[in-house]
C-alpha cells in the first residue's frame, strides 16, 4: 500500500488565538492573511518507508465563490525548509517517524474567503481540512494594516459600540451590539459578499484581495440590491408590518433574519442601521471600520453645492419630493485602508455610505446605477476638495459643504430669498472615541474651519472641478458660489433662543429678541411657529403658531 494520512491537526485554539480570531470560533480554523499558521500531519506509517514519494510533496490551497465551485482559485506551493512570507509557502518545522509539523504562509494580498487545504505526494492528494482567510490589520504588508494597537482593539475586536444621532446641539448616544464575532456571522458575511459581487457584475474572484472591492460589494448588498438586499427602508413611515428602525439594538438579529428568510429584505432600516450592520460585516472580515454621524447633512444633492428650502409666509416648511434636502443627521462608515489605486496621500480613512443616493451619471457613478451606495472615498480628498477622486468624493464633499438657501414662497408669487437664510451643513461630525464611550468630534478631518482662507481655497477648487464635470456629463445641476442679493436691506436683527434638550412633557421656553437698527419706525408682523420633522427633513405637521403685530421705533 502507498502513503496515507491518518489525521491532520490545525491547532485551532493556538492558531486562532495568534490570529485574533478565537472569539469567532474554537472549532474552525480562521486565520488572517500575511501571518503563518501551523498544521501537523499524522501519517499512517513511518515516513522513511516512502522517501521516494515524499520527494515530490507540495500543498494545494483552493477557494471559490460557492461550495459548488470550490476550486476557482487553485494555488500549489512546495514544502521546504524555509518558507517565503511574501507568497503561498510551507516550511517543515518539525518531523519524527510519523509526523510532520508545517508552517503555512499566506501572502498579505491573498483573496479572502473559504479555503480547502490538500497535501499532494506523487500522484495522490490528501484532504487536510478547511480554513477561512481574513484581512489582517496586524500585518504591515496588508492594505488594511493599522499601526495603532488601541485602534485595532476598537475598530476590529470591539463588539460593543455607540451610534450618535439627534441634533448637533443635543447629541443622543445609542448603544449598539455589533456582534461581529458570533460564529455564524462570518458565514453570513461570506454569503453577503458573494451576492454583492453578483450584483456588481464582478466575476474575478482574485479581486477579493482588495479591501476597496470588498467594501463596495458589501455596500451593494446592504441596501441597493433590490432583489436580495439585507435591509429595506419604509417609504411611508408606516412600520406596522416590520420593526421600527429605532427598535434595533444590534446587527446579528438583522443578519440572521435575512439568512433565515432566504435573502428577503429585513423591514426596516434607516441610515444608522445600515451603517451599524456594515460596520459589523467589515469588522468581521478584518477591515478596520467605525460608524460616523454628521449633523445638518445635505442629502441627494447629486453633487451640487446648493440646497434650497422653501417656506410659506407663516414659516411652514413646504415638501419638495425627491429634491435635495437637509437632514438633521446622517450616519455612514469609515474604513481604514491603503488605496493602492490612488496616490499615497489618499490612504487612511475612507468614507463609505450604504444609504442609497440618487447620483448623477458619468464619473460620479461609473456603472450608472441610480440609486446607489457611495464610496469608499478618501476622507483626505473630501477635505481638500479633490472631487474627481474615486469613489464619490464629490457626493461627500457636497453633503458636508453645501450651503442651504432659505426661500419664502408667497401664494401666486415667485420665491424670494429669506434674510439671513443661509444654513451651513456638515456640522459636528462625530464618532465613538477609542477605548471609551466619549463622543469625538472629527469635523476637522472633513473640512477646514468655516470662513477660513483655506476653506475658501478648497471651495473654489471644488467649484472648478464640479463645473468641469458639468460640461462632460448630461447632468443639469447648476453650480453657483455667488450669494443672492436681497432686493432691499431689512435692517432688523432677530434672535431666538430655546433650550436644545428637553424631557418629554416639559414646556418649551422660547425667548425672541428683535432690534430695529434702521433710521425709522417699522411696522412688524412676527409669526412664531413649531413644526415637527422627520430626521431626514420631511415635514410632518405644524404643532403651534402665534402671530404678533407691533411697531418698532428706530434703535428699539
Amino acid at each position: 500500500t502507498g502513503l496515507s494520512i491518518k489525521k491532520s491537526d490545525f491547532h485551532i485554539p493556538v492558531n486562532n488565538k495568534n490570529h485574533h480570531t478565537e472569539e469567532i470560533s474554537t472549532e474552525r480554523l480562521i486565520v488572517r492573511r500575511g501571518q503563518p499558521f501551523t498544521v501537523t500531519v499524522n501519517f499512517s506509517a513511518p515516513i522513511h518507508n516512502y522517501l521516494q514519494q515524499m520527494k515530490r510533496t507540495f500543498l494545494i490551497a483552493q477557494t471559490g465563490r460557492h461550495p459548488t465551485a470550490p476550486d476557482e482559485i487553485h494555488t500549489e506551493f512546495p514544502i521546504s525548509s524555509l518558507g517565503d512570507q511574501k507568497q503561498w509557502s510551507a516550511a517543515l518545522e518539525k518531523q519524527d517517524l510519523c509526523f510532520w509539523t508545517l508552517t503555512v504562509n499566506t501572502p498579505a494580498n491573498a483573496p479572502i474567503g473559504h479555503y480547502t487545504l490538500f497535501l499532494c505526494a506523487s500522484q495522490s492528494s490528501y484532504f487536510l481540512g478547511k480554513f477561512i482567510l481574513l484581512f489582517n490589520p496586524w500585518c504591515q504588508a496588508d492594505e488594511v494594516f493599522l499601526p495603532n494597537e488601541a485602534q485595532r482593539q476598537e475598530y476590529i475586536l470591539n463588539q460593543d459600540g455607540v451610534i450618535y444621532w439627534g441634533t448637533e446641539n443635543a447629541v443622543v448616544a445609542q448603544p449598539w451590539d455589533f456582534s461581529q464575532f458570533e460564529e455564524d456571522i462570518v458565514d453570513i458575511c461570506s454569503t453577503l459578499l458573494c451576492l454583492g459581487e453578483h450584483h456588481q457584475g464582478e466575476k474575478d474572484l482574485t479581486q477579493r484581495k482588495s479591501p476597496v472591492h470588498v467594501c463596495r460589494a458589501v455596500a451593494a448588498t446592504l441596501n441597493c440590491n433590490k432583489l436580495r438586499r439585507i435591509l429595506t427602508e419604509c417609504e411611508d413611515e408606516q412600520y406596522h408590518n416590520g420593526t421600527h428602525p429605532s427598535k434595533w439594538l444590534g446587527s446579528s438579529p438583522i443578519l440572521r433574519q435575512w439568512i433565515a428568510s432566504k435573502y428577503q429584505p429585513v423591514r426596516y432600516g434607516q441610515c444608522w442601521v445600515f451603517a451599524a450592520v456594515m460596520c459589523s460585516v467589515l469588522r468581521c472580515l478584518g477591515i478596520p471600520t467605525r460608524v460616523v454621524t454628521g449633523f445638518t447633512w445635505a442629502h441627494n444633492t447629486k453633487s451640487s453645492l446648493n440646497v434650497d428650502e422653501y417656506y410659506d409666509e407663516d414659516g411652514t416648511l413646504l415638501t419638495q419630493d425627491e429634491s435635495p434636502r437637509v437632514w438633521t443627521f446622517h450616519v455612514w462608515n469609515e474604513c481604514w485602508m491603503a488605496r493602492a489605486d490612488l496616490l499615497p496621500e489618499y490612504s487612511g480613512w475612507q468614507a463609505l455610505d450604504a444609504t442609497c443616493q440618487e447620483k448623477s451619471k458619468g464619473k460620479i457613478s461609473e456603472m450608472g446605477l441610480s440609486p446607489s451606495f457611495c464610496g469608499p472615498a478618501p476622507v483626505h480628498a473630501i477635505k481638500e476638495g479633490d472631487t474627481e477622486v474615486d469613489y464619490d468624493v464629490c457626493y461627500f464633499f457636497a453633503a458636508v459643504n453645501a450651503k442651504c438657501q432659505v426661500w419664502i414662497q408667497k401664494a401666486g408669487d415667485t420665491p424670494k430669498p429669506a434674510f439671513g437664510g443661509t444654513k451651513y451643513t456638515g456640522n459636528n461630525i462625530s464618532t465613538k472615541s477609542v477605548g471609551s464611550e466619549y463622543c469625538k468630534d472629527i469635523t476637522h478631518n472633513y473640512k477646514y474651519p468655516e470662513g477660513s482662507l483655506k476653506e475658501k481655497e478648497v471651495l473654489d477648487k471644488a467649484y472648478r472641478n464640479l463645473q468641469k464635470l458639468e460640461t462632460t456629463t448630461s447632468s443639469t445641476t447648476q453650480f453657483s458660489s455667488i450669494p443672492i442679493a436681497l432686493e432691499e436691506p431689512v435692517n432688523l436683527f432677530i434672535q431666538l433662543q430655546s433650550r436644545c434638550s428637553l424631557q418629554l412633557g416639559q414646556d418649551i421656553p422660547l425667548s425672541i429678541e428683535m432690534f430695529n437698527y434702521s433710521g425709522g419706525e417699522k411696522a412688524t408682523h412676527l409669526v412664531v411657529g413649531i413644526q415637527s420633522l422627520h430626521y431626514n427633513g420631511v415635514p410632518i405637521t405644524q404643532l403651534w403658531k402665534e402671530e404678533f403685530h407691533f411697531n418698532l421705533q428706530s434703535n428699539e
